[in-house]
């Protein structure tokens, strides 16, 4: 399954230093067995906008390349 990251709801929230809105959790990062590895800190909001690119189309993309002289 993965680590899995869990956000309390009884929790409150802070505002996002990002977008402003008060939707920045504390949250467990939990390993399958249910061990907490550890918190984060995780906005709602901004990982609703954030679109996950594609491995293939950059695995396919050439490197970046700098102009030299």
């Amino acid at each position: 399954m993965g680590t899995q990251i869990r956000i309390s709801r009884e929790d409150g929230s802070l505002p996002c230093e990002v977008c402003g809105f008060p939707t920045m959790h504390v949250a467990q990062v939990v390993a399958d067995d249910g061990t907490v590895l550890g918190r984060t800190l995780v906005c709602t909001t901004c990982q609703r906008s954030r679109h996950r690119p594609d491995p293939i189309a950059e695995a396919e993309a050439p490197p970046d390349e700098v102009p030299t002289s």
